[in-house]
């Protein structure tokens, strides 16, 4: 994985430009016309009340969360099957070592699924600070009333929302980066590059239904990263070693994988 493959991997910028269309119509048919239809003298919608984790337009904050999966999945992760199909992953190893080939690739791929995710929710962020007051959300005026079942760290929501917002952002990136290294690992093992994009996406709703049969054991990834959630949330320590343990597990596994494959 070289920076020249960053520059020229169109599925990355695809994935991107996809993910920024439900954040556009969010702007357009919910930020724009509070913008101008607003009545000056309320703070009913201000920047943070209108950012798309808490907005209450769920239509579009549901289709960016739930399609981030696949969003992700558009990334730096078809380099790996494009190495595999065409026999180039072979003459990587010769050269470099298995080791080192997969630590870049993930790393890559992290990267690309993470910004794929918080480039399109700061635009929103932009969006919503520019057209709409950025004033502290009042527990009297304002009808969202974040609690800890629904968000984590909800106390900032008053006290400091522009951090919370930020927390959520990078959230949402963690579980891209995830999303797009479990698509990495995928096309270590399949030859179909529908299944590797989607694959991400089929365990974000298997889990979704697991989670829905037994509550108390799984949990939806997708939903946690909502900053308003519509499922109860895990603790957040149960997310912390999920996030930690995952990725260690997907890189054990694939430095396997590329070893029977090169062998």
């Amino acid at each position: 994985m070289t920076i020249q493959r960053l520059k020229t991997n169109v599925t990355l910028y695809l994935g991107i430009f996809l993910a920024i269309i439900p954040i556009l119509l969010h702007i357009i048919n919910v930020v724009i016309p509070h913008f101008l239809f607003s009545d000056s003298t309320t703070i009913n919608t201000t920047t943070i009340t209108e950012w798309l984790g808490f907005s209450q337009s769920l239509k579009y904050t549901y289709i960016f969360y739930l399609s981030l999966p696949f969003f992700c999945s558009l990334s730096l992760n078809q380099c790996v099957w494009e190495d595999v199909q065409s026999g180039f992953l072979n003459r990587i190893v010769f050269y470099s070592s298995i080791k080192k080939y997969w630590s870049t690739t993930m790393l890559f791929s992290f990267t690309g699924g993470f910004f794929t995710v918080t480039l399109p929710l700061l635009l929103d962020l932009i969006a919503t600070y520019a057209f709409l007051p950025l004033l502290r959300p009042d527990w009297m005026i304002n009808s969202l009333l974040p609690s800890p079942q629904l968000t984590y760290f909800h106390t900032l929501y008053y006290e400091n929302p522009l951090l919370l917002i930020l927390i959520y952002i990078i959230i949402g990136g963690m579980l891209g980066g995830i999303c797009t290294m479990l698509s990495s690992l995928t096309a270590l093992f399949c030859k179909h590059r529908v299944v590797i994009i989607s694959f991400p996406l089929i365990v974000c709703l298997g889990l979704a239904i697991l989670t829905i049969l037994f509550p108390k054991i799984f949990f939806d990834p997708t939903t946690i990263a909502i900053a308003y959630s519509p499922d109860y949330l895990p603790p957040f320590i149960k997310i912390i070693i999920f996030a930690v343990i995952l990725p260690i597990v997907l890189y054990l596994i694939g430095i396997e994988r590329i070893r029977r494959l090169v062998n």
